[in-house]
């Protein structure tokens, strides 16, 4: 029987749930520390474990622990796109690659903070009505009552996180990537199978759960316009990674540099026997 859509429904690369056959550890990210929920014993710890991630080679660098580049360094982190330039020139490519290595180390904390959020809160979460609902329907189909719980907690947590990942993102867009840089954050923006931006879920063939903007200068009208230089997608379940048909689907019709990145909680496993 069909399963309940995950947190990208219709117009995501099939949710991140996986079958529940394979669910393991329960279809949900492993902790960061040793309890059964919550965060590990302090926040500092945490941060560390991003910090030293980053000196070890992640995309960012070494950073400070509010996500930003280390004071003096500022300057020579700050992107700043060329909007007379092509997505695909040399130069654009190395000022996207800026972009990106500034806001890696705090992307990647809003994205723990936010399975941290709904982790610490899910016994709440899953009592929703919305979600009490799902429930009960699929009982009525004939899922045993186990599997109707589960199939409920990894659609639940997984569409929580994402609520709480956008929320934070558009919170802090601006403080994370000046405008003025020429480049800027958005989320949950969907595309028809042209890439054209719609906002009507229904006529939606795609929706990357955040997207990196650049200005260019529009050679039909000579004004300046924003297009996708990069797009994220967040994974919370038990699939090890973006489907490659649609990863490849959003590289061509936005024409992308690069395929879409993972996002994925830090206790997230990087892979499943």
């Amino acid at each position: 029987m069909a399963k309940p859509r995950g947190p990208h429904g219709s117009t995501g690369d099939g949710g991140d749930g996986g079958d529940v056959g394979d669910v393991g550890d329960g279809g949900v990210p492993r902790q960061r520390g040793g309890g059964s929920h919550g965060r590990p014993s302090s926040v500092a710890e945490t941060h560390r474990a991003v910090t030293e991630a980053a000196e070890s080679g992640r995309l960012g660098g070494p950073r400070s622990t509010d996500g930003r580049p280390a004071e003096g360094d500022a300057d020579a982190q700050r992107p700043q796109n060329d909007p007379e330039l092509g997505k695909h020139d040399e130069k654009t490519l190395e000022e996207i690659a800026k972009a990106r290595q500034q806001i890696a180390g705090q992307l990647q904390e809003m994205v723990d903070d936010a399975w941290d959020h709904v982790d610490q809160n899910r016994d709440s979460i899953l009592q929703q009505e919305g979600y009490q609902r799902q429930r009960d329907k699929l009982i009525e189909k004939g899922y045993p009552e186990d599997v109707a719980d589960l199939i409920v907690e990894r659609t639940a947590l997984g569409t929580e996180s994402h609520r709480e990942l956008a929320n934070a993102i558009d919170t802090e867009a601006t403080t994370m990537l000046d405008p003025e840089t020429g480049f800027r954050l958005r989320t949950e923006v969907g595309y028809d199978a042209q890439g054209v931006e719609t906002p009507k879920v229904k006529d939606q063939d795609f929706r990357p759960d955040v997207i990196l903007e650049r200005q260019y200068k529009d050679a039909a009208t000579d004004e300046l316009d924003w297009e996708v230089a990069h797009a994220y997608d967040l994974k919370t379940g038990l699939k090890t990674g973006i489907e490659p048909s649609w990863a490849n689907k959003v590289k061509r019709v936005l024409d992308l540099p690069e395929h879409p990145e993972e996002l994925r909680p830090t206790q997230r496993p990087l892979s499943v026997d």
